[in-house]
């Protein structure tokens, strides 16, 4: 599949504010301590992004796949999924693991996390151990796979999902949990208090983020897109005002007002910016989109995956080595990404091939979908 234009550069935005976020506590007051930094340091929004970018992509190559001749291969989408996501992901794992029995026997104090986290199953094994099981260590350096654990779970629902129900009925299903999402957070908010901490981990308080990006990819062709989303996009004025929304309005509001903003209305609200956004990236030509097409800044994107796995193990101080002090710390990052991206990615990547439908000439063609 051809890469989409402008989404690495996106990427790279959100690894940029996941990565400066994280690392917050390692550049020390000088550069942190004012009001401007926090905007640029959302690891939250980053996430957030990463979400609809990941609901709309997947949708967008089972569309594709939907359009050329046969069925689709439910077992090639689940082997793809595995060459992209397991390598580098086990391999994070085996390396801390090794690190903690050889070199930093501090680094962490509990596998019970570790084995949740193995099995994308950080985002509910609060549900199942302890809290006082595991000091702020093991949390650090696994947490973030919390994101891993919800899109997995995702991906084992969303396209035996997509392959059953029509595309009509598809859009109302989701429209419909999109719209009851904020009453299943106030419901686990209220009947499950010792998941609060995690109500934008679990699939079903936050998985509502990835399916506003499906829903982008189903709307992508229709008339509706056409006739309607594309001229509102194409305002100046309206895009500005997303921005403006999304990167310094929300925030505000959800540092001030937290839950009362965040569970009925900030991740609904962020999600359909970020997708309006994402749209007028892909589609409408601009200076933004000319620099997120940018060479270097879509390298960044492309090794977006390799940066988020490694940078907890660097970008902390939890424990005081060299490697994780600023400002080497962000050097290393980005060297290990590279490393883990052409010599651990690329190779699985390559592999995927073996499991692509082959598309046909047009005329050999069944009809599209209709969106």
């Amino acid at each position: 599949m051809n890469r989409i234009k402008s989404l690495d550069g996106i990427r790279a935005i959100s690894i940029f504010m996941v990565l400066l976020g994280h690392c917050a506590d390692t550049i020390g007051p000088v550069i942190t301590d004012n009001n401007i930094f926090p905007f640029f340091a959302n690891a939250r929004l980053g996430v957030r992004i990463f979400f609809v970018i990941s609901g709309y992509l997947i949708t967008t190559i089972l569309i594709k796949e939907r359009n050329k001749p046969g069925p689709i291969i439910l077992a090639h989408f689940y082997i793809k999924r595995t060459l992209r996501i397991f390598p580098v992901f086990y391999l994070y794992i085996i390396v801390l693991i090794l690190l903690k029995n050889f070199f930093i026997p501090t680094l962490f104090d509990n596998y019970e996390w570790i084995a949740f986290a193995s099995v994308f199953g950080w985002n509910y094994a609060h549900l199942f151990i302890a809290p006082n099981a595991a000091n702020e260590n093991v949390v650090w350096f696994f947490g973030h796979f919390w994101t891993l654990s919800m899109e997995e779970q995702f991906y084992l629902l969303w396209p035996i999902t997509f392959i059953k129900i029509s595309v009509f009925w598809l859009k109302r299903l989701i429209l419909g949990i999109i719209i009851l999402a904020p009453l299943i957070r106030l419901a686990t908010y209220y009947f499950m208090p010792d998941s609060r901490g995690q109500i934008e981990m679990m699939l079903h308080t936050g998985g509502s983020v990835i399916l506003v990006g499906c829903l982008g990819a189903l709307l992508e062709n229709s008339s509706f897109f056409k006739k309607r989303i594309l001229n509102v996009i194409n305002s100046n004025a309206l895009i500005i005002f997303l921005a403006l929304f999304l990167f310094v309005i929300s925030p505000i509001l959800s540092f001030s007002f937290q839950g009362v903003y965040k569970l009925p209305f900030g991740a609904g609200l962020e999600s359909m910016a970020i997708i309006l956004l994402l749209f007028w990236c892909i589609n409408v030509p601009s200076k933004v989109s000319n620099f997120l097409n940018g060479r270097l800044i879509s390298h960044i994107g492309v090794l977006s995956y390799s940066l988020y796995i490694w940078q907890q193990l660097f970008l902390n101080n939890k424990i005081h080595y060299w490697f994780n002090q600023f400002p080497q710390n962000i050097v290393l990052v980005f060297v290990v990404a590279h490393l883990s991206y052409y010599f651990i990615e690329m190779p699985f990547l390559g592999l995927k091939k073996r499991f692509i439908k082959p598309d046909v000439s047009l005329k050999n063609k069944i009809p599209a979908i209709v969106l």
